[in-house]
């Protein structure tokens, strides 16, 4: 028994190769979260994440503001190389 979260990050639907970016932007996002201190497991696009049974809401708090980060700067990157114009 454990605890799972999952987000799942579509940044562009409309893209000629949807999954390439997909790829992408869950490779960036987990880089800048290990960054800041979250293991965030990227499948694709979805940033797959397994705390503890006894995480705290502050801990709670602080993952989902590291999370938030980390999504914040890969969205940063992309817009910066033109993969996405946001």
């Amino acid at each position: 028994m454990g605890l799972m979260a999952c987000v799942e990050c579509v940044i562009s639907q409309d893209s000629k190769d949807p999954l390439a970016l997909d790829h992408e932007i869950g490779s960036r996002i987990d880089k800048h979260c290990q960054e800041l201190g979250l293991i965030v497991r990227p499948s694709i696009n979805m940033c797959v994440m397994s705390p503890p049974l006894i995480i705290t809401k502050e801990q709670i708090d602080e993952l989902a503001d590291i999370l938030r980060e980390g999504i914040i700067r890969a969205m940063d990157d992309v817009k910066k190389v033109g993969l996405w114009n946001g």
